[in-house]
């Protein structure tokens, strides 16, 4: 028996992808609430140690507008309008 997500919505059921069914084939559609997988979100602790590492690393440049003109400064384009 296959099992298939979807959304409920306004009264419909939205499937994620096609079922094979019988054309007026009866079916059995049992409702289960899906947890949001929150497995990706980074801690707290990891934000912390991120910040550090990005702190340790950091090297000063001398240059202000690196980010906005990095394609000058990289590939030697002309620069850009001034970052208002």
């Amino acid at each position: 028996m296959p099992s298939v997500k979807g959304t409920y919505r306004n009264g419909v059921i939205h499937l994620e992808q096609p079922v094979p069914a019988q054309e007026g084939q009866e079916v059995v559609i049992i409702f289960e609430e899906i947890q949001p997988d929150n497995s990706n979100s980074a801690s707290d602790e990891s934000w912390s140690a991120f910040m550090e590492f990005i702190d340790q690393n950091a090297i000063e440049t001398g240059i202000s507008d690196l980010a906005h003109q990095h394609d000058h400064y990289i590939h030697g384009t002309p620069k850009r309008e001034p970052y208002p």
